[in-house]
């Protein structure tokens, strides 16, 4: 497979694409003198990152990308490799990245379509879980993505806040905007504020007009509470999320800053992309080409996908209603199904209906498990709050104000399901790659 040489220009590194070119190919020849195959390759820095990446899959290697930089991720992971490289300051590496390694040969880069690329995600042992994908399914995926969306996003330059070690970010933030020749800044803005700068400067600078910005929900349901980014709004093309769904309320409020509704997808490591959806115009999931869907007996999504290994139906987590429009509407994750004494409920169900209470902006419900034989699991609830409810909680006290919440629960719960546990915090703990911190929500209840 050659990949396409292009105008591409990267404004992190104020250089063009050619120059990015012949760095994968004087990388890749350094790699190819390399006997090992396979090799685990972590680096935070996007530009490195990407001459790397690119330059393992020209030397026909096989590449392993670890969900972050934590010693214990990187041991796990080095366990399925032959040999690291990346950070250095992490592990040691027998090829080092350097911006003066170039070459004088400019050709497409030549890349096996059957190049495994093997993604860790959080498995449901604790363990990271590996995921295979060829690098065909990853262009496959980009190349849907543009013929889909290209049209809208008029040669903008792509700017992102998320990690490009995820699929999500690998797929959005680096590889779309290479192949299909838009500009892009490697650098993650992991503030409103830093992103406003260089747009301010990319346009005084570079007279650049567009943006196409790749975020996640955890940043979206910041970025509406002081939306910094209004003043610049007609710059926008095209805003993407990704890692969970984004709140009506938070969809809502960006529509009417930013003169524009993000566009959710939904999927995961293992499916790719399933699925999306503007808020703005329906709250319903629109399947992607490729994609076939199905529910199983128990309401499972089921789908037929080329970004899958399985050629056959792919059960996944999430529970679903079809639509006579042949989009379909989540009905929460069958993990989060759960029993209170023979009590089936849903732990997004009920997160959903605290939500809509003016008083809580941000919720996640959990279970817990009792070690004791006699004592019942309970349902506890995290909860962030509205201004709204900031003052209502000084005014009323927490056992008061937690009463409240469980009397608006009564018209839709059993009292056996009704969380009997709160506890607050300014904000959810997401990860970099936008990901809720579950088990720090867990210990909050220890």
């Amino acid at each position: 497979m050659k990949w396409p040489i292009n105008n591409n220009f990267f404004y992190c590194e104020q250089q063009s694409f050619v120059i990015w070119q012949q760095q994968v190919i004087a990388h890749a020849e350094l790699f190819a003198e390399q006997p090992a195959q396979t090799w685990l390759l972590f680096d935070a820095d996007s530009y490195r990152f990407s001459v790397l990446f690119f330059a393992l899959l020209v030397a026909k290697k096989s590449v392993i990308l670890p969900q972050n930089g934590q010693p214990e991720q990187l041991a796990q992971c080095l366990e399925y490799a032959d040999e690291f490289t990346g950070d250095t300051d992490l592990l040691p590496t027998k090829v080092l990245f350097s911006h003066d390694l170039t070459c004088n040969n400019l050709q497409a880069l030549d890349i096996d379509e059957h190049s495994i690329i093997r993604f860790f995600t959080s498995g449901s042992t604790g363990a990271p879980k590996a995921i295979d994908k060829t690098f065909k399914q990853l262009v496959q995926e980009i190349q849907v993505l543009e013929a889909q969306f290209g049209a809208n996003l008029n040669s903008s330059l792509f700017v992102a806040t998320v990690s490009h070690q995820h699929i999500y970010g690998l797929l959005f933030k680096l590889l779309w905007p290479l192949y299909s020749g838009y500009d892009v800044c490697l650098q993650s803005f992991e503030y409103p504020e830093h992103l406003l700068h260089f747009i301010d400067n990319s346009t005084a600078q570079a007279g650049k007009a567009g943006f196409t910005l790749i975020s996640s929900p955890a940043y979206y349901h910041r970025l509406v509470q002081d939306n910094v980014l209004a003043p610049v709004k007609n710059k926008f093309r095209g805003c993407f999320s990704s890692g969970g769904p984004l709140q009506a309320i938070a969809a809502k409020l960006l529509t009417e800053q930013l003169a524009m509704s993000p566009i959710e997808v939904l999927g995961s490591t293992e499916t790719g992309g399933i699925a999306w959806r503007q808020q703005s115009h329906s709250s319903s999931w629109q399947a992607f080409k490729p994609i076939k869907i199905k529910l199983d007996d128990t309401q499972h999504l089921i789908i037929s996908s080329p970004y899958v290994v399985e050629a056959n139906w792919y059960r996944t987590d999430d529970r679903a209603q079809l639509l006579e429009s042949g989009q379909f509407t989540l009905l929460g994750r069958a993990d989060r199904i759960v029993k209170i004494e023979e009590k089936r409920c849903s732990l997004d169900e009920i997160s959903q209906r605290i939500i809509e209470h003016s008083w809580v902006d941000e919720c996640y419900v959990l279970l817990l498990e009792s070690q004791q034989q006699h004592k019942r699991n309970e349902i506890a609830a995290v909860l962030v709050l509205t201004p709204a409810g900031e003052i209502a909680v000084t005014e009323l006290g927490k056992f008061k104000f937690s009463q409240t919440l469980k009397s608006h629960l009564k018209a839709f719960f059993e009292p056996l399901v009704i969380p009997r546990k709160f506890r607050y915090l300014p904000a959810l703990p997401y990860n970099r790659q936008g990901k809720l911190e579950k088990a720090q929500l867990e210990k909050m209840f220890d």
